[in-house]
């Protein structure tokens, strides 16, 4: 049945709960509004149902049927499965793209993402804006439209990361959140960039070698007990350039 689109599921489930389209309706809450309902059963083409709508519709179809609802069944709708850390978590994380999906008027959502060395490699955003490989959304951060625009013209390929380790201080310190423009896949110019090294996500001052051909880039380090790397700009796959950084005083 997983197979089957969303609209189709939901209609399965709610007949085999045993409601009718405007009893289904009533019970969500849509009152004598439930053309409204029905569009989910309907014309409905995303892959999921939004998480609220979910969470309502639990509590009136669990346990109901032959054989008997199940909660997995439900959170499914949404997108959610349990996973190893569990069901509870797996709703966070899709209640956060949600929300990164659909922000309020005059508001930017962005999501910060796990860069830890266990958290795996590759893409840390993916092209639709989603989770990109293994990196997990930890949390949300919701800033003014406006005032991002002033720096960042284009606002929606933005991710926080956390600085992991001190290879990077004193201009980033382990634990400081910087703001990452993911729409920089290619080494524009000379700067700070988020990349994938091949064993994990690092932030790394990157610099083009002159006249090199093909071209060679320095991997560096601002703590000057790391060494300077270079290799071929092939090597590296970058995430994304770095836009700024919160400072605490």
């Amino acid at each position: 049945m997983t197979d089957l689109p969303v609209n189709d599921r939901l209609k399965a489930l709610r007949l085999r709960g045993g409601y009718t389209v405007r009893e289904f309706a009533q019970a969500l809450g849509y009152g004598e509004r439930y053309s409204t309902y029905a569009s989910y059963e309907g014309k409905y083409k995303k892959p999921y149902l939004p998480v609220d709508l979910v969470k309502t519709m639990l509590p009136l179809l669990l346990d109901r049927g032959d054989p008997p609802i199940t909660a997995g069944e439900v959170w499914a709708l949404a997108g959610v499965a349990p996973g190893t850390d569990g069901i509870s978590t797996s709703i966070e994380r899709a209640e956060r793209m949600e929300r990164t999906k659909h922000p309020k008027h005059g508001e930017i959502v962005i999501n910060e993402f796990d860069v830890s060395p266990q958290a795996g490699g590759g893409a840390l955003v993916a092209e639709n804006g989603g989770e990109g490989d293994m990196h997990t959304s930890l949390a949300t951060w919701t800033l003014p439209k406006a005032f991002l625009e002033n720096y960042v013209p284009d606002s929606s390929g933005l991710a926080v990361v956390r600085v992991i380790g001190n290879s990077m201080e004193p201009d980033f310190m382990p634990g400081d959140r910087v703001l990452v423009d993911t729409h920089h896949k290619l080494m524009s110019h000379d700067g700070v960039y988020v990349l994938w090294n091949g064993h994990g996500v690092v932030i790394k001052q990157l610099q083009l070698v002159p006249r090199s051909d093909p071209e060679r880039v320095r991997i560096i380090s601002v703590n000057k007990t790391y060494d300077t790397d270079e290799v071929l700009l092939s090597e590296i796959e970058i995430n994304g350039r770095v836009v700024g950084k919160w400072t605490w005083k």
